[in-house]
């Protein structure tokens, strides 16, 4: 852990928190590499107890519709949600937010559910996970042609709803994708989008602290 980690908010937060709730996908849950969530690495940072509640494959709206009661109930001190990638990459109306303004009011939503509970509940919002293209785990094979527009749009719109609402916004996939240009995607992920146990989920969680 470098003095500019420690130096982060994300971090702060972290350490005074007495609870967590990390919200979110297959990155959350560590669904594809053997249950290794990308928080991992920060685990020991963490003085509080932590709960995690995240699905494989799940988009904002699965996680209003199916996981709000639980999140809810975690009555947590700081809650970080990392999800948006799939609702981007599979656009399916039917579970995933299509648009950026969909995604906010989700996010939104959710926010708003846990504040009634516990109004003084932190909150710290991750942009959407980066994608590599080509592979079969998205639709097709490869990224619908206008997912690039739309990380963009959803990173956006969350940035300035975050901003607006006092949430801690962060954008990592900068410093992801540096690091793939660096080094191949290969050495850090498994398929196209989720970071391996080992020197995957630590430059995940670097990107998190470095990246606010």
């Amino acid at each position: 852990m470098t003095k500019e980690m420690k130096n982060s908010r994300i971090y702060h937060l972290l350490q005074k928190a007495e609870t967590v709730c990390f919200v979110g996908d297959s990155l959350t849950e560590g669904t594809i590499n053997g249950g290794i969530p990308w928080y991992e690495p920060i685990h020991s940072s963490i003085h509080g107890k932590i709960i995690n509640i995240s699905q494989g494959g799940a988009t904002t709206k699965i996680l209003i519709s199916c996981f709000l009661p639980s999140i809810v109930r975690a009555a947590a001190d700081l809650v970080i949600v990392a999800a948006g990638a799939n609702d981007i990459l599979f656009r399916d109306p039917l579970f995933c937010a299509v648009t950026a303004a969909d995604y906010i009011k989700n996010l939104e939503t959710l926010q708003d559910a846990v504040c009634k509970r516990r109004p003084d509940t932190k909150f710290v919002f991750i942009a959407p996970w980066i994608a590599t293209d080509g592979d079969a785990g998205i639709i097709g094979g490869i990224k619908p042609p206008d997912t690039d527009t739309a990380y963009q749009d959803y990173t956006e719109a969350l940035q300035e709803w975050c901003k607006n609402k006092g949430n801690l916004f962060i954008d990592a996939n900068s410093y992801i994708a540096h690091q793939f240009a660096l080094s191949s995607p290969e050495t850090y992920l498994i398929d196209f989008i989720h970071p391996n146990a080992d020197i995957g989920v630590r430059m995940y969680a670097e990107a998190v602290l470095l990246s606010e």
